[in-house]
């Protein structure tokens, strides 16, 4: 789950700050009310910013690839469906951000969503393997050894598959690692607005650029711009606690 405050914070000032840590920021806080965004909504946010993507080096995305990205994470479908039904229970608490959850967590939603994306085509499952490969790749070293055994396993698995699918589709190795850039992009792209941050952000270098993003009123500008302008997109959310008055709403993002 993706929690985002009701209130979004100002910002502190107008620096660029790594897009990562100000998500993180966010889900490690304590929020007494906060809007839910499911893992799923989330990733089909990540697929509609793939399918408005222009100007970069990256190679072009077909229907396959971007509905891969849309599904890289329907793994975690049933975990925040019960979340949802926790924070709907009286006296159960708050509910959980994905930042929170434990690695058998996270490895169990990875192969599922992996499965999925698969499903739709065999460079889409390599991209979204490729993506939670990197993700364990970076963050191995801060997880406990009985963690860390696991994530190994995950990776020499998930190594294997990407072989197999490589070696099945048309694709370079080379245009396949740079469309897992996309995913990561798209993907870090929706986390940051889906957390509601109003501080600016600066991403790592994907496909060859470094993206700075600025939080304007009523819209986010990218510099440069690698989404079309002016392109609106939706995300669903739901309230927590819900109200008589509110139980969820529709956020809309527009970026220029």
């Amino acid at each position: 789950m993706v929690l985002r405050p009701l209130e979004p914070a100002p910002p502190a000032n107008r620096d660029y700050l790594p897009a990562w840590k100000v998500i993180e920021k966010i889900q490690r806080q304590h929020h007494e009310g906060c809007w839910m965004i499911t893992q799923p909504s989330h990733a089909a946010l990540a697929g509609e910013f793939a399918a408005k993507m222009y100007g970069t080096h990256a190679p072009k995305l077909d229907t396959a690839l971007i509905r891969a990205i849309a599904l890289h994470d329907a793994g975690w479908g049933v975990p925040d469906a019960q979340a949802i039904m926790q924070s709907r229970s009286v006296g159960r608490g708050g509910p959980r951000s994905f930042i929170d959850c434990a690695v058998s967590e996270f490895v169990e939603a990875w192969e599922k969503s992996i499965d999925i994306a698969e499903s739709a085509g065999l460079a889409g499952g390599y991209i979204v393997s490729r993506h939670f490969c990197r993700i364990a790749e970076s963050s191995t070293a801060q997880i406990a050894a009985d963690d860390r055994r696991r994530a190994a396993r995950f990776l020499e698995h998930e190594a294997a598959r990407q072989k197999q699918l490589a070696a099945k589709q048309d694709r370079s190795v080379e245009e396949l690692e740079l469309l897992t850039d996309v995913l990561q992009f798209c993907d870090l792209l929706s986390l940051y607005v889906c957390s509601g941050s109003r501080d600016n952000a600066e991403f790592p270098e994907y496909f060859g650029l470094k993206v700075r993003l600025t939080v304007d009123e009523e819209s986010y500008r990218l510099e440069p711009q690698v989404i079309e302008p002016g392109a609106e997109f939706a995300v669903a959310a739901l309230r927590h606690p819900a109200t008589k008055e509110v139980s969820g709403r529709e956020i809309t993002i527009k970026i220029w």
